[in-house]
């Protein structure tokens, strides 16, 4: 007998990854550095990307680059914008920075998708620049590995926490199970590995998580259809 959809196995959602899924055990929302690289135009709807300009990669001339990604924005596939941010280990200007990422969150805010953020040695001037996002954008810190004081000034703000394979335990008992993401980013591990670890802190199972995560991102993730 064939087995129902409601009865088969879901996938473990894999947040954030520089690669395609490794098996059919993980949906990957696919990261896109822009514009150095994006979709093919035969990408399959079915396989879900963020896109969004690195603060490493800043182009010169904005204007093309930002056109484009407006346009890669609205496809069917795109589920989160970013990641975008501030990185004091880049030499272009923090204002620059941060002029950038205030335009991706204002993308993302009308596209009704999550904004995910790179931030390195710049949390104070980040927490800063988040009183100017459009209110209710949801905000998610991919690869966070801060400290548990960090977590929680951020959480207060309302950002949500995405963890990879480094990150500080305590900090990811802090963080409330709705406001939780688990990654791998460039790590080429399969991420099942890292909700087994997750569920073994936190004490519950790994479906438990996997669970809470695929809502999270149903609950954040709204896809504007204009």
């Amino acid at each position: 007998m064939t087995p129902s959809p409601e009865s088969m196995p879901r996938p473990f959602l894999n947040f954030h990854a520089h690669r395609p899924a490794a098996s059919s055990a993980e949906t990957v929302i696919r990261n896109y550095v822009f514009p150095q690289e994006q979709p093919e135009e035969t990408t399959p709807s079915g396989h879900p990307f963020s896109i969004g300009i690195h603060p490493w990669h800043i182009p010169h001339d904005i204007g093309t680059a930002w056109e484009e990604l407006e346009r890669q924005a609205a496809s069917p596939g795109c589920i989160a914008i970013g990641e975008a941010g501030i990185d004091k280990n880049t030499d272009t200007p923090v204002s620059r920075q941060a002029e950038l990422l205030l335009r991706h969150a204002e993308l993302a805010s009308a596209r009704h998708l999550p904004l995910v953020i790179h931030c390195v040695k710049a949390w104070n001037e980040l927490m800063a620049l988040k009183k100017d996002f459009p209110r209710t954008l949801p905000c998610v810190i991919h690869g966070f590995r801060g400290k548990p004081q960090l977590a929680g000034n951020l959480l207060s703000q309302g950002f949500h926490l995405s963890f990879g394979f480094r990150f500080n335990p305590q900090s990811l008992l802090l963080c409330p199970p709705d406001r939780i993401f688990l990654e791998t980013d460039e790590d080429p591990r399969p991420v099942e590995e890292l909700y087994r670890t997750a569920a073994n802190l936190c004490g519950c199972t790994p479906e438990k998580l996997r669970t809470q995560c695929l809502g999270n991102l149903a609950r954040i993730a709204q896809p504007s259809k204009k």
